[in-house]
């Protein structure tokens, strides 16, 4: 079976690789995840690269292969997220020993990483390990395990010098009462979520406060414990209780951000907006961001799906944004221009699958209902516009053609699963597209109840 793979690979596979467009990293990454190749995020691999044995190749994200690159994979070969393999490099799992001018042979898998650089013309022998953050020099010989952080040349390369991502000796740590910013945080019974959520924001933020509709669990007590401010609030519905914390909670920073419990903020999103709040808010142009957002369904990110990327309007200045009046699913409306940020937050509801089938059983409720009366609420909510932003290109659609389509949930999952690239998700992938698009049989099946309900009472 494998020879049968091998030889399609390397008449058919091979061929379609390397006849691609410059740019085509997308359509390279099809080709390699076909033939078995794991791949992370936006990994870029350009058309000129050699690779014998995709199948054999795991690479994690925002990894660059330059031109020319070649890899024998007899063996596994393992490189780590946000590593570079610059043009000319060879990784050799399979080849003579130089020790005896090539009389033996040497095997063995090889591991790159995270955070390595691999510079030009450097050939990787069997069974070599870099360790994270090394930096390899041009032309150098890898043979064996280089340490953590080092910069490496020679042949075979030698630690040289620790290597230094930046030096800031002038600049004391931020202190958090100037970060300018302010988390809000609506819960109810988040005790698993919660201490994540506040793991991510409680270091930097001015203040964290945490609007608590009832919590039976010790969610108020894990807020306390961590030094958020708690407020009970019974509930009002998901925009209403936001648009209440917006009006009555003694606010201070010139900056918000909205955070659901089951989302925590990755560095990369703190660092931009510390970057953003650290200046005069009348120097920033815009008056809200767009945020992407990682979405974690059976403990791995759905990157494809319609799931990914998934912009969402929480980072905002105070008293500059409200939500629209809906019962579920809202978005923000915004007195200004909106930008859009690199970093993302990520989705990851720690409850099971048992919670989550449960929880949008009830959106399904609210979402037949707004569906029915929505007309009734132009005005309050935001506009419909094919021609508008994201979220008001997403509501004409769902207006004014999504209710006539026929079998919703079939093409809800057509369009998850192929158009949107679901597929390249894999089984997780197949699994997730299921069960969303059941969430519209529940949705189509209670419009009808409701109409028949409202039919009964007029």
């Amino acid at each position: 079976m494998s020879s049968i793979r091998q030889l399609i690979w390397e008449t058919i596979g091979s061929f379609l690789f390397k006849c691609s467009p410059h740019n085509a990293y997308l359509y390279r990454r099809t080709i390699l995840r076909m033939f078995g190749m794991k791949l992370g995020y936006n990994a870029r691999i350009r058309r000129s690269v050699s690779i014998d044995k995709p199948w054999n190749v795991t690479i994690g994200d925002l990894v660059i292969f330059g031109d020319f690159v070649v890899v024998h994979a007899s063996k596994p070969v393992s490189i780590g997220d946000r590593s570079s393999i610059s043009q000319y490099v060879m990784l050799l799992t399979v080849c003579g020993d130089y020790k005896t001018y090539g009389t033996t042979k040497r095997e063995g898998a090889i591991t790159i990483e995270e955070d390595c650089w691999v510079a030009t013309d450097t050939v990787v022998m069997p069974s070599a390990h870099i360790e994270q953050g090394v930096v390899v020099g041009a032309r150098a010989l890898v043979d064996g395990r280089l340490p953590e952080w080092k910069v490496c040349t020679g042949e075979p390369a030698v630690e040289r010098a620790e290597r230094v991502l930046y030096v800031n000796e002038i600049v004391a740590p931020r202190d958090k009462s100037i970060s300018n910013i302010e988390i809000i945080i609506p819960v109810r019974d988040e005790e698993i979520n919660l201490p994540y959520t506040l793991a991510s924001v409680m270091e930097w933020a001015d203040k964290v406060w945490v609007i608590d509709s009832g919590s039976t669990d010790k969610t108020r007590e894990i807020a306390e414990a961590a030094g958020a401010e708690v407020i009970c609030q019974p509930w009002l519905g998901y925009a209403k209780q936001k648009n209440w914390a917006l009006d009555n909670i003694p606010l201070s920073a010139d900056w918000v951000y909205f955070l659901d419990a089951d989302e925590t903020i990755l560095p990369l999103l703190k660092d931009e907006m510390l970057e953003i709040s650290s200046k005069p808010v009348r120097e920033i142009s815009e008056t809200a961001f767009n945020i992407n957002r990682y979405f974690i369904f059976l403990g791995k990110r759905i990157r494809h799906c319609g799931y990914y990327p998934s912009w969402n309007v929480r980072f905002f200045k105070r008293g500059k944004a409200f939500y629209e009046d809906r019962d579920v699913h809202e978005h923000m409306i915004v007195y200004g221009k909106i930008g859009k940020l690199k970093g993302h937050m990520e989705h990851y509801d720690r409850r099971g699958l048992e919670c989550y089938i449960e929880k949008h059983n009830r959106y399904s409720t609210i979402e037949a209902r707004e569906i029915i009366i929505q007309p009734e609420k132009q005005g309050i909510t935001i506009d419909a516009k094919f021609f508008g932003n994201v979220q008001e290109r997403r509501r004409w659609v769902k207006q004014n053609i999504y209710p006539w389509l026929p079998a919703k949930w079939l093409f809800r999952f057509f369009w998850m699963f192929i158009i949107r690239c679901g597929i390249l998700d894999g089984v997780t992938g197949f699994r997730f597209c299921m069960l969303v698009s059941t969430y519209e049989i529940f949705i189509s099946l209670k419009m009808i109840e409701y109409k028949k309900q409202m039919a009964k009472k007029q």
